[in-house]
C-alpha cells in the first residue's frame, strides 16, 4: 500500500504532519505488541471484565479511525482522477480485502459527522451499529426534513448504545414502517415473495438440514414455540437442573414438539387419517435401531418411529400373508363412492409403501388412490380394487393407445400388474 500512500501524499500533503503519523504508529504497534505478551489467565476475574470492555472501546475506535483513513486516502486518489471503483480494487488487493469491504469502510469513513458515526468514533457503538443506522436513514423518503432525520438518527444511536445489532436492525424497521406507512403494503407483499423453507437431502449421518425464510407471522409463530417449550425441560420431560441441551438443540426439539402437536389423528381430514406413516413389520419392532421409512421416504429408526406416536392415537396394521387384516374397521364401508376414504388410504400405505407401477421409488405421500378396476368401468373403491400410483405413472392409465390397464394379479394379493400399451392380459406381458 506503500506506493498508493506516496502517490496520494505528492498531491499537497503536508509533509511536516507525517512524522507525527509515524510516531503515532510506532507507540500503537508497540503498545498492542505489549497488549498481546500479556497472560490472561493470571489476571483476576474483575479486571479480565474491565480490560475486555477497554478493548472493545478501543477497537471500535480503531476501526472509526481506520474508516477515516481509508475515506481520505479515496478522496485524494480521486482528486488525482481515480475513480472510486478504482480506489477501492487498488486498496482491496493491497490489503486481501473484498472491493465491498473496502468501499463500506471509505463509506463509514466519510460519515463521522453524522450522529452515529460519531458515536462509532468514540467507541460507544460498534462499526456494524452505525451501518445499520446510516441504511435506515437512507431509507427514509426524501421528504422527510433533515432535522426530523438527524432526529432519527440520535433516537436510533440512542438506542443502539445498549442493544445487540439484531435487535438494532428490528427496531430501525419498525421505525422506518412507522415513517413511512404507505410503504406497508409493499413491505408485506415483499415479505410474502421472499418467503421459503428447503429441506436439503438426507446426510449420511442421516440428519439433514432445513433453511427457512420466515414472514413476520411465522417468526412471531417459531418465537411462540421456542417461549413455550424451549426453555431448560421444555418438550422434554426431565429432573429440574438436569437439561444438559445446548440452547441449539432445545430449540429444534420445541420446533419438533410443536410440529407433531399439529400431527393429530382426525378422521375429518381430507388428506389422511395420519400425517406420518410409518410401516414397521413384527420383526423390525424386535429391533429398536432397525431402520425404516415414512410414507414420505424419510428413513428413521424403529425406535425413533415408536417415540413419534408418543401417547397419540395410531393404527397398526398386521399383514399376514400378504393379506390385510383390519377386522375390527370396516375399510370398504361405502364402495359406491368414487374418492377413497382415508381409512382406505392408510390400508394402501401400510400394503404397499408407495407407488405400486414397476420400479417407481415414489413414496406414499406422493401416491394418489388408483382403481385396479377403473371406475368408470364399475370398479368398487375398497382397498381390494385399490392401488397407489404417483401422479405421473397414474397418467399412464387410459383408454387411448399408449395408454396403460391395471389388473388384479392373484398371485399377489393386494397388488395390481400394470399392462403396457397394446397389451391386456397377464399371459401377455
Amino acid at each position: 500500500m506503500e506506493q498508493g500512500l506516496s502517490d496520494a501524499e505528492g498531491d499537497g500533503g503536508d509533509p511536516a504532519a507525517a512524522p507525527a503519523l509515524a510516531d503515532v504508529l510506532v507507540f500503537l504497534e508497540a503498545s498492542v505488541e505489549s497488549l498481546c505478551a500479556v497472560e490472561w489467565s493470571a489476571v483476576d476475574a474483575d479486571a479480565l471484565a474491565d480490560a475486555v470492555g477497554r478493548v472493545e472501546v478501543l477497537a471500535r475506535r480503531l476501526e472509526a479511525s481506520g474508516c477515516r483513513a481509508t475515506a481520505e486516502l479515496a478522496a485524494l486518489h480521486g482528486r488525482k482522477g481515480r475513480t472510486p471503483g478504482g480506489v477501492a480494487a487498488m486498496l482491496a488487493e493491497r490489503l486481501g480485502l473484498a472491493k465491498g469491504t473496502v468501499h463500506g469502510r471509505i463509506d463509514a469513513g466519510g460519515r463521522q459527522a453524522t450522529p452515529a458515526g460519531r458515536a462509532a468514533a468514540s467507541g460507544e457503538i460498534t462499526g456494524e451499529h452505525e451501518r445499520i443506522i446510516a441504511k435506515a436513514v437512507s431509507a427514509l423518503p426524501g421528504t422527510l426534513g433533515g432535522s426530523a432525520k438527524t432526529r432519527f438518527a440520535e433516537e436510533l444511536t440512542r438506542f443502539a448504545r445498549s442493544a445487540a445489532p439484531a435487535d438494532l436492525r428490528a427496531e430501525a424497521a419498525r421505525r422506518v414502517a412507522e415513517l413511512c406507512p404507505a410503504r406497508g403494503r409493499d413491505r408485506e407483499e415483499h415479505q410474502e415473495r421472499q418467503r421459503s423453507a428447503r429441506l436439503g437431502a438426507v446426510r449420511a449421518d442421516g440428519t439433514s438440514t432445513l433453511t427457512m425464510t420466515l414472514t413476520p407471522r411465522g417468526r412471531a409463530l417459531v418465537e411462540r414455540a421456542l417461549c413455550d417449550f424451549g426453555g431448560p425441560g421444555g418438550a422434554v420431560p426431565c429432573e429440574p437442573g438436569s437439561d444438559d441441551r445446548t440452547p441449539e438443540q432445545r430449540a429444534h426439539d420445541a420446533l419438533v414438539h410443536q410440529w407433531a402437536l399439529g400431527s393429530t389423528v382426525d378422521p375429518a381430514r381430507p388428506r389422511g387419517i395420519a400425517t406420518i406413516v410409518v410401516r414397521l413389520t413384527p420383526e423390525q419392532l424386535e429391533d429398536p435401531h432397525a431402520l425404516v421409512r415414512t410414507d414420505s421416504g424419510t428413513q428413521l429408526s424403529v425406535r425413533q418411529a415408536v417415540s413419534m406416536a408418543g401417547a397419540m392415537p395410531w393404527f397398526v396394521s398386521m399383514l399376514r400373508d400378504g393379506r390385510e387384516e383390519l377386522q375390527r374397521i370396516d375399510v370398504d364401508a361405502h364402495p359406491e363412492r368414487r374418492i377413497a376414504s382415508a381409512i382406505q388410504r392408510l390400508v394402501l400405505y401400510a400394503a404397499h409403501g408407495g407407488c405400486t407401477f414397476p420400479g417407481c421409488t415414489a413414496p406414499a405421500r406422493r401416491s394418489q388412490f388408483h382403481h385396479v378396476r377403473e371406475w368408470s368401468r364399475g370398479g368398487p373403491t375398497t382397498v381390494a380394487n385399490g392401488a397407489l400410483g404417483c401422479p405421473v405413472h397414474h397418467g399412464f392409465v387410459g383408454d387411448g393407445p399408449a395408454g396403460w390397464t391395471t389388473i388384479v394379479n392373484p398371485a399377489s394379493p393386494g397388488l395390481c400388474t400394470w399392462l403396457p400399451p397394446g397389451v391386456d392380459r397377464l399371459t401377455d406381458a
